[in-house]
């Protein structure tokens, strides 16, 4: 394979909009509303809405550009995700092709295949290669794959490494194995669910509460979600985090003036 195709120059932000379970009457408003309050990079899936927040997700961009929120489609960094059901060469173009059309764009930034499925894996990532090659994708991906699923994707792609791997990853599933396989292939982290899934269990804990006290003072908050999307990134994730309000947008984008020490680290690392 070509070296100079391994990591195409593609800047992404460490921050992006996620845009999972916004439903149909919310996603729109919602990722205009996060384009407003100043995020360039969208996170959606072909799947997400049942198929209907690609749709709002191209709404709401050509929304901001008419407010002149953003002054053209190249400031935004977009990545969607090609779904299961579309494994295989002929079929991954399919969904690639009605994932450009939903969004009203000529190219996607980031293409990733949504998971890796029990076969036509090594097909369907010659398609993203080739979408890469064509200029549909300027990045192609990968999300929820392991590291033997991304050992067995190495043995036949061609363009390696993925740019990405997004993966559920917080600290009661830290990942920590394959964190370390990433780094030394060159693949970039992006965690979703950073604040867990077990119903606020984490957001309440101990060692995250203890740290959001340490943090705040007379000149700012520090809160619990803060903390954790800070330990995520302080552990070189990227990060999607959802809300459909305005206030949460601006937390969690808010995560780069603190810092938490190593002791703060450790002790929420424990919570595996």
């Amino acid at each position: 394979s070509d070296p100079s195709l391994l990591q195409p120059p593609v800047l992404m932000p460490w921050v992006g909009y996620g845009t999972y379970r916004l439903g149909q009457r919310h996603a729109r408003t919602a990722t205009f509303q996060a384009l407003n309050v100043g995020y360039r990079q969208i996170d959606t899936a072909f799947i997400y809405g049942g198929q209907t927040t690609e749709i709002e997700v191209g709404k709401a961009i050509q929304d901001a550009l008419e407010h002149n929120i953003i002054s053209s489609r190249e400031e935004l960094f977009i990545t969607t995700k090609q779904w299961r059901e579309y494994h295989g060469y002929e079929k991954s173009m399919e969904c690639l092709n009605l994932s450009l059309d939903r969004l009203g764009v000529d190219y996607v930034d980031c293409w990733m295949m949504h998971w890796p499925g029990p076969s036509l894996r090594a097909e369907t990532w010659r398609a993203m290669e080739d979408a890469y090659r064509q200029g549909k994708a300027r990045s192609i991906a990968v999300s929820n794959f392991t590291i033997q699923h991304l050992e067995l994707l190495k043995k036949s792609a061609k363009l390696w490494p993925p740019a990405v791997n997004q993966v559920e990853c917080h600290p009661y599933y830290p990942q920590n194995e394959l964190l370390e396989y990433c780094k030394r292939e060159g693949i970039v982290v992006q965690a979703y669910a950073s604040l867990g899934v077990l119903g606020g269990k984490l957001i309440e804990s101990e060692p995250v509460l203890a740290a959001s006290k340490h943090l705040s003072n007379s000149q700012r908050t520090v809160s619990a979600a803060q903390v954790l999307l800070r330990w995520a990134l302080q552990r070189n994730c990227a990060i999607v985090p959802k809300t459909s309000s305005p206030a949460r947008m601006k937390e969690n984008a808010n995560v780069f003036g603190f810092v938490l020490t190593d002791e703060e680290m450790i002790d929420i690392s424990k919570l595996a």
